[in-house]
Parts: C-alpha cells; sequence; structure tokens
C-alpha cells in the first residue's frame, strides 16, 4: 500500500530548525576567516545568507502498517513538505536533519529535503565568473562520530587557486555550551555527554510537535514512529516501545540516554579531560565553506 498526504503537521525537525536559524546567528552570515584574494566568496556566502527560496520535497519510509492502519503488511508511508528560508538556513536544516552515526543514519528520513537544497543553492551560485562550491558540516564537537556534511557543486582541481570562506550559520539547535561547562562539575564526560545528547535529541523529536504529529492519525504519525524506531535500533534503545502522544518525553530521554553513551565514549576518545571536551562543544553552528576557483 502507498500512503501519500500533504502534511497537516508541521515537520517537526524543519520547523524547529528554521525557527531556531531565524533567531540564531542569522542577520548575515558569520563570517570567521578568509584566504586568497578573491571576494567572490565572501561574496557567494552573504548571498546564501540573504536570498530566500521555497522548497517542497516529499518524505517516504517502508513502515509496518500497524503504526497508521492496525494490520502487519509493510507499507509506503509519503508526506509532501515544504520549507521556506534562506539558503543557508535550508543548507543547514538539510544537515542537522539528517545527522549520522558511525556512518549509519539516526533517524533515517530527511535525505530528500538534502536533495532539493542542492538545486535551489546552485541556480544562485556565481557560476558565470568562477566554480564555486559549497560545504556544508555539523559536527556538535570536532570529528565528532555524529555529524551531518554535504556539498553543493563540484570539488576543485589539485592545483587550482582557491578562494575560501568560512562562516558559522546557527543550526537551529540550542547553545548549550555553557550547560556543557557546568555538568563537568558533576558528571565529567557523562554530564558532557548527556547534555549533548538531550539537546539533539528535543532537536529532532521536539516534544510538542511531535506530541502532535503522534495524535494524527496517517502518515504524519508512521513516519515519527519510523524515525523513533530507526533511531531506538541504531543505538539499542527501547524507546520506541514506550512511544505515544502521552510518552514523548519518557521515549526522548530513553533516546538521549542510548545518545550519550555513544557520545561518552568518543569524548573520552578525543579529549583528554572533560573540561576540554566541554569546551569543545558547538551543537548551535553549522559551518559552510565556501570556495571559488577560476574557470
Amino acid at each position: 500500500m502507498d500512503v501519500r498526504a500533504s502534511s497537516t503537521v508541521l515537520d517537526t525537525v524543519v520547523f524547529v530548525l528554521l525557527v531556531g536559524v531565524a533567531v540564531g546567528i542569522l542577520a548575515g552570515v558569520d563570517v570567521r576567516e578568509t584566504a586568497g584574494g578573491d571576494r567572490v566568496a565572501e561574496e557567494t556566502a552573504d548571498v546564501l545568507a540573504t536570498s530566500t527560496t521555497e522548497l517542497t520535497y516529499t518524505r517516504t519510509a517502508q513502515v509496518q502498517s500497524a503504526s497508521v492502519l492496525g494490520g502487519e503488511e509493510t507499507e509506503t508511508v509519503s508526506v509532501a513538505r515544504t520549507a521556506r528560508g534562506t539558503h543557508a538556513q535550508l543548507l543547514a536544516a538539510a544537515a542537522v536533519s539528517t545527522p549520522s552515526l558511525a556512518a549509519e543514519s539516526l533517524v533515517g528520513t530527511g535525505e530528500t529535503l538534502r536533495t532539493a537544497v542542492r538545486p535551489a543553492t546552485r541556480r544562485i551560485l556565481p557560476t558565470r565568473t568562477a566554480n564555486v562550491q559549497v560545504g556544508v558540516a555539523w559536527y556538535p564537537y570536532p570529528n565528532a562520530t555524529l555529524h551531518s556534511s554535504f556539498t553543493v557543486g563540484d570539488s576543485p582541481p589539485r592545483d587550482a587557486d582557491v578562494s575560501v570562506t568560512t562562516a558559522r550559520v546557527a543550526s537551529g539547535l540550542p547553545n548549550v555550551s555553557a550547560e556543557a561547562r557546568r555538568a563537568v562539575q558533576a558528571g565529567g564526560y557523562d554530564g558532557v555527554a548527556t547534555v549533548l545528547a538531550r539537546a539533539v535529541v528535543d532537536g529532532l523529536f521536539p516534544p510538542a510537535e511531535t506530541r502532535s504529529a503522534l495524535y494524527s492519525e496517517g502518515p504524519d504519525r508512521a513516519l515519527t514512529a519510523h524515525r523513533y524506531r530507526t533511531a531506538s535500533e541504531l543505538l539499542g534503545s527501547d524507546a520506541d516501545e514506550a512511544l505515544g502522544p502521552r510518552s514523548v518525553a519518557a521515549a526522548n530521554r530513553r533516546l538521549a540516554d542510548a545518545l550519550a553513551d555513544r557520545l561518552r565514549a568518543d569524548l573520552r576518545h578525543r579529549y583528554d579531560s572533560p573540561d576540554d571536551a566541554a569546551r569543545a562543544v558547538r551543537a548551535h553552528q553549522v559551518r559552510l565553506v565556501v570556495r571559488t576557483w577560476e574557470p
């Protein structure tokens, strides 16, 4: 069975991310560094921050029909989505809504937004005057096992004279850097990992919007349940067993506890002390790297 619908419930991930981005760093792109003498890279970053667009895409998943209709057969569920914002906002949302953990997708949906945002971004790049590539990367701390990254445009040749502008864009997730530093006092690495995990899970499954989706009928509820199930299986959690309109907070806690276990091990491996780990937290930022070179 193929169940299709235009969503009547807000897309929980994109809604929260775009609202967060809108009140974050983006009055323009916050440019951190520029290399090379060509201003095309910096100007392109400014265009990404100020030009707006609207994207329509479809989220699709294979789900057990029991999650929708009470049966046991597998069915395809599709929901049409619309996302509006600046190109930088949409690039950030596409990154944070599709995180991977050790090379496996955490929630199993979201790639379609990334697929839609690539050609929309390409259309505004100044490709008549220069070759341009935009790199998008979200890491809650440098080289984290949990991350998301992709590029728009081809990579420059090894011998090209490349100009680079690096910018930080609000991810839509809360800035928990100060909270992570406070958590070191009582919890060490575990405190930092717990703060990060809760922020990520509540960003992917915001309680109010997720509860509304679970109270709805059909595709929205099925897609939300599918995303919980995918994350639970990857993390070895039973969060999906606790899932229901009245138990979103409990399900999120179970997911966050399981994710924190994975992040704690990674933080111990990468940082000499919990303080160093806490200082490295930057879940609230997405990094854009604009590279330009002559045709």
